[in-house]
């Protein structure tokens, strides 16, 4: 214990110790568990993310190149030669060497729920759950290719064990329990504006989860990158578990994403609007990433193509491909993706033990992002898709990203694909994600069912496999 004391005197951060001599042996124990995880070298890094926060460099922005949308209106094409790569794609899900990797560490919180958020209930007719969503789509893509993918779940410490209880209680929706992985991401402490440790209690400093990119560190620590080796999986479909609407395992992205030797591939969708709040795909200093919309100046983000179009519209829905042999060779490199700052509020302990709640940002939470891989990568490719078909995010308790929006937005667009066959929307539709996830694929199976042209359009429609 001296010993670690004395690093964390050294490092400025002797703070932590302060209450010492109030703690019983328990609380001792909790501390020195707790510090003892703390890599020291790291403040250094992260007082540097406060400064780049407070003064982001200058950046020499420009277009970066992406597959466009073939057909941009209902029911949507692809680019012409992400479609002609889709065989390529089958070949690989048939060979079973693409895995799902599932980015599932958020609570509900904002959504008024109290659990993980991929237990939230949210198909308009049967309430399935985020989780239920995602496990049904692999379904599908088993029963079509004749092997279903691996599925990697990311969780949080804080939910970890909710989120196996979940799974387990439920036999895995139907998958073989020894497909699908749970694994914990990384916690980073917190820094007050003075850049020292913020105190959660007397016996505990506070930590955050430490952002989607350390997924990383995860995947390499908790074994997943070597059991994907051995099960010969060499591409890995990344997904965040409150899209409801995306893809597990397009063929089609895989295929373009092989095709064109990329050892990171992403899903954009056209913005909105030029101050939509999304990160953008585009060239920084002629390197390919992803640029933060609030980095852009108002200038930049409201430039036009001589087709009057917006010049940096490609918005990141954070959907990857990420070869396997790529994220090896990074953590066997020993790649720290870089940190980014958040000022945020963070409940703390005074230097009296007194506890407060702020109502205003008092510290800043660091991060790591999974798109920092880009920049990395010897090749990348960008494919646009459809955002009403591919990017459904539930994220509020209200509006357009809350549970009644989402619900409504699913609606509109598969009771779409309803009318389109049978001449007439339901007034609520349900569509099991095992049949289809997008409206080409509802529209085929409508037109190849009989029954379908007897059903009641009057009532509630739940489409069941």
């Amino acid at each position: 214990m001296d010993e670690l004391r004395a690093n964390f005197e050294a490092a400025g951060q002797g703070h932590a110790f302060r209450w010492w001599n109030e703690l019983g042996e328990r609380g001792k124990r909790r501390l020195i568990r707790q510090l003892a995880a703390v890599d020291l070298s790291r403040i250094t890094e992260m007082q540097a993310a406060m400064a780049a926060l407070k003064s982001p460099h200058l950046r020499n922005l420009s277009p970066a190149p992406a597959f466009e949308l073939a057909d941009e209106s209902f029911p949507y094409l692809l680019n012409d030669a992400a479609r002609a790569m889709a065989p390529q794609g089958e070949k690989e899900l048939r060979d079973g060497r693409v895995g799902v990797l599932l980015v599932a560490g958020g609570q509900g919180t904002r959504l008024g729920f109290d659990g993980p958020k991929g237990c939230y209930e949210i198909l308009p007719l049967t309430g399935m759950t985020l989780f239920e969503v995602f496990a049904r789509k692999l379904i599908r893509v088993g029963r079509e290719y004749g092997k279903t993918p691996p599925l990697y779940v990311m969780v949080g410490n804080h939910n970890e064990a909710a989120t196996r209880n979940f799974w387990e209680d439920r036999d895995y929706f139907g998958l073989n329990g020894d497909d699908v992985k749970f694994f914990a991401q990384g916690e980073m402490p917190a820094l007050d504006d003075d850049g020292k440790l913020v105190m959660a209690a007397k016996d505990a400093i506070f930590t955050g989860p430490d952002g989607h990119g350390g997924v990383l560190q995860a995947l390499h620590t908790k074994g997943m990158l070597d059991d994907m080796r051995q099960r010969g999986v060499r591409t890995i479909s990344y997904l965040q578990v409150d899209n409801l609407q995306t893809p597990v395992a397009d063929a089609a992205f895989i295929g373009l994403h092989m095709s064109e030797g990329a050892e990171v591939s992403l899903k954009v969708i056209r913005k909105n609007e030029p101050g939509e709040r999304v990160g953008i795909y585009c060239l920084d200093d002629g390197v390919p990433g992803i640029v933060e919309y609030s980095e852009f100046s108002e200038a930049q983000a409201n430039e036009r193509d001589d087709r009057g179009r917006l010049k940096y519209w490609q918005g990141s829905i954070a959907v990857h491909l990420f070869g396997v042999d790529f994220l090896m060779r990074l953590v066997q490199k020993g790649t720290d993706l870089p940190l980014h700052a958040a000022h945020k509020k963070v409940p703390y302990i005074d230097a009296e033990g007194v506890e407060h709640q702020p109502e205003e940002p008092n510290a800043f939470k660091f991060e790591r992002f999974v798109f920092d891989t880009i920049p990395m990568a010897s090749n990348v490719m960008c494919l646009e898709v459809p955002r009403v078909e591919q990017f459904l995010p539930l994220k509020n308790a209200d509006g357009p990203h809350g549970p009644d929006g989402v619900r409504q937005s699913y609606q509109d667009f598969f009771g779409t694909a309803v009318e389109a066959v049978l001449g007439k929307k339901p007034p609520q539709i349900e569509v099991d994600p095992a049949i289809a996830e997008n409206a080409r694929e509802l529209i085929e199976y409508l037109k190849a069912n009989d029954d379908a042209k007897s059903w009641d359009l009057n009532k509630p429609l739940q489409i069941k496999a």
